[in-house]
C-alpha cells in the first residue's frame, strides 16, 4: 500500500508539472482568448489540487472537514470542464446557428435532468450526489463529443485539428471516470485509493493530448466560412451541402435562431 501511494504521489506531481505546463503554454500561444473555458478548468484544477494540500496539512487526510471540501470542489471541477467541452461545440457548430440554438438547449436542458437525477440518487447523502453528478456529467460530455464527431464526419464539417484532439481528451477521460465512479460508489471505502491512481493515470494521458492540441496558435474566434462562389460551391458537394443546408433552416426557425435583422 505504501508502494502504491508513493506512486500515486509522483504521479500527482508530475501532474500538477504537465497541468502548470499547459496553462503556461496556454497563456503563451494565447490560445486563452478561443478557449477561455478550458483554459478556465486547467486553472481549476491547479487551485483545487493547491486546496486539497492546504486542507490535508491543516485537517488531515482522514478529517470530516478536508472530506467535504475536496468533494464539494471536485463538483465544481467537473462542471468547469462541462463547459470547456460546451465551448468545444460551440466552436465546431458555432458558423450554424440554427444548429447551435438547439444544441445548447439541448445542453442545458440535459445538465438540468443530470441534477436532478443525481440528487433523486443520492440517498439523502451529498457525497452521493456529487458522486452521481459527476458520473452523469461524464455520460453526457462523452455522448456528446461523439455525437459531435459523427455529426461532423456525416456532414463533412471541417474540425479544426486542435478542437478534434482536446475534445477526444475529454473523451477519454470522461469514459474513463464513468467506469471509475460506478466502481467507487459500490465499493466506496475499500476502491478510493486504486480509484485515485487510475483517475491520475487518466489526467495524466489527457493532459498529454491536450499538449499537443494547444501547441501552436489558435484562431482567436470562429470565422464565417470562406466560400467560393455559389454555382461553383453547389457543384462541388451538392448532397452534402444541400442536407446541411436544409438541416440548419429548419433549426433557424426553433427559438428565432435567425432573429430580426436591422
Amino acid at each position: 500500500m505504501a508502494g502504491m501511494l508513493g506512486f500515486e504521489n509522483a504521479l500527482w506531481a508530475l501532474n500538477m508539472l504537465l497541468a502548470v505546463g499547459l496553462a503556461a503554454l496556454v497563456l503563451w500561444q494565447r490560445n486563452y482568448r478561443s478557449y477561455y473555458l478550458f483554459f478556465a478548468y486547467i486553472v481549476a484544477v491547479l487551485m483545487q489540487n493547491l486546496l486539497f494540500v492546504l486542507c490535508y496539512r491543516l485537517w488531515g487526510f482522514n478529517s470530516p472537514i478536508a472530506f467535504r471540501i475536496t468533494w464539494i470542489s471536485q463538483g465544481l471541477v467537473t462542471l468547469a470542464r462541462a463547459l470547456a467541452v460546451a465551448q468545444i461545440c460551440h466552436r465546431i457548430l458555432a458558423r450554424f446557428r440554427g444548429i447551435w440554438e438547439l444544441a445548447w438547449r439541448l445542453l442545458l436542458g440535459a445538465v438540468a435532468l443530470i441534477w436532478l437525477y443525481a440528487w433523486a440518487l443520492s440517498r439523502g447523502s451529498w457525497p452521493y450526489a456529487i458522486l452521481n453528478l459527476d458520473r452523469g456529467l461524464e455520460v453526457a460530455m462523452a455522448s456528446v463529443i461523439v455525437v459531435l464527431f459523427v455529426f461532423a464526419h456525416y456532414y463533412e464539417v471541417v474540425v479544426e485539428s486542435d478542437a478534434r484532439t482536446a475534445a477526444t481528451g475529454f473523451f477519454l477521460y470522461s469514459s474513463f471516470r464513468v467506469v471509475n465512479d460506478s466502481i467507487l460508489e459500490r465499493w466506496l471505502n475499500h476502491y478510493a485509493t486504486v480509484w485515485n491512481l487510475l483517475g491520475t493515470l487518466s489526467f495524466l494521458a489527457s493532459l498529454l493530448l491536450w499538449t499537443w492540441a494547444f501547441r501552436r496558435k489558435q484562431v482567436e474566434t470562429v470565422a464565417e466560412p470562406e466560400l467560393v462562389p455559389g454555382d461553383f460551391y453547389r457543384a462541388l458537394a451538392p448532397e452534402i451541402n444541400a442536407r446541411l443546408r436544409e438541416l440548419n433552416e429548419q433549426l433557424g426557425h426553433f427559438g428565432h435562431a435567425e432573429g430580426k435583422r436591422t
